[in-house]
């Protein structure tokens, strides 16, 4: 009976394309229609945390996954000022052994590139902008077509077509602006094993690890990049510096659907819960909700809220905390912090890495 199920996916990023994998797995015919007329050549960095690579790997995409990625040693947190070590998280062997899947690091672009590679030919259809989708399953393009579907999934992202026929709303400005940058390097960053290094600060942080080829740097901030970190410790001054014009890109958060579906319409990722980057999990929820609407199947589109809604929205919470705990000013809140931080381990994320499905 799968085999006759059709599904339409509005947006080929890493939630739609992984929708497409699932589906494809258990033999629903699935379509995914891309605006953009090729893939996408965003060559930031994107980390991979052990509950999107379970789904992925049992995917089969791990070898492929392999051969464009890096597995992080450790996390490490650091003070702004300079530079001291606040807490060390091992990754690694550790995080895989723990998990049953690795932490990995990679470019964007590749990661969409392997998805979109494992999908049968002609499940994306590049040029093709969705314009309405509308609950009894139909999809429509800007060149007039319609597309009808047992389920039409919105994975189109913070300004969603689909989303829009569940609620018509915007997303919201966390105050907060990204400037990412890829530093090219050779050879091993500083002669180190690779690490995901963060540095806190008031009011604004700094993220930086390797990707093949490069180290990638996200700065955030409140304003500008320029002198935004004055006073701060060497070596971050000089990573900021060598970034130069760096891409500068505003944060959101989603504001909460009532539903994140309505007859034969469904959303996922950042159009159902779009959440600010503070624990590096916005695409590994999409990466969740894709399996669990995939189990659940086009019927199943109640049942893929149920699991999936109380899971996504304790994730943004905790990433939206995670944004004011990162950005503390010197002071008593600051140093709980750090004792916290300092304390922390590979068991305080096992509630984030297990799950799910």
């Amino acid at each position: 009976m799968t085999a006759q199920l059709r599904v339409a996916v509005a947006g080929a990023g890493v939630g739609g394309l992984t929708a497409a994998l699932a589906f494809a797995a258990r033999g629903v015919r699935c379509t995914v229609f891309e605006r953009s007329p090729r893939l996408a050549a965003d060559g930031f960095g994107i980390q991979l945390p052990p509950n999107a690579t379970r789904v992925l790997y049992g995917l089969g995409l791990g070898p492929a996954l392999d051969a464009v990625s890096l597995r992080p040693a450790a996390r490490e947190v650091r003070r702004w000022s300079d530079g001291a070590l606040l807490g060390r998280v091992p990754l690694g062997d550790a995080a895989a052994a723990r998990y049953g899947a690795p932490y990995l690091a990679l470019r964007r672009a590749d990661l969409v590139r392997v998805l979109h590679d494992a999908a049968a030919p002609g499940t994306v259809r590049f040029g093709a902008r969705c314009t309405a989708a509308t609950p009894d399953g139909a999809l429509h393009l800007a060149d007039g077509s319609v597309h009808e579907a047992d389920a039409v999934v919105g994975a189109d992202g913070l300004h969603s077509v689909v989303r829009a026929a569940l609620r018509r709303d915007e997303p919201r400005f966390t105050g907060y602006t990204a400037y990412r940058a890829v530093l090219p390097v050779a050879g091993p960053i500083a002669g180190a094993a690779p690490v995901v290094t963060v540095w806190l600060g008031p009011g604004r942080h700094v993220v930086a690890y390797p990707v093949p080829g490069g180290l990638n740097l996200v700065a955030v901030t409140p304003g500008r990049l320029e002198g935004a970190f004055d006073g701060w410790h060497g070596p971050v001054r000089d990573l900021v510096r060598a970034a130069g014009p760096a891409m500068r890109h505003a944060l959101f958060a989603g504001p909460a659907l009532p539903a994140w579906h309505r007859g034969r319409l469904a959303v996922l990722g950042d159009a159902a819960h779009a959440m600010p980057p503070f624990l590096a999990q916005g695409a590994a929820q999409a990466v969740e909700d894709a399996a669990a609407l995939a189990e659940a199947g086009p019927g199943g589109l109640a049942r893929y809220e149920a699991r999936r809604r109380p899971r996504a929205e304790r994730v943004a919470a905790a990433s939206a905390a995670g944004g004011r705990e990162h950005h503390l000013p010197d002071g008593a809140q600051q140093r709980r912090r750090d004792e916290r931080i300092a304390a922390s381990g590979l068991p305080e994320q096992d509630w984030l890495y297990t799950c799910c499905p």
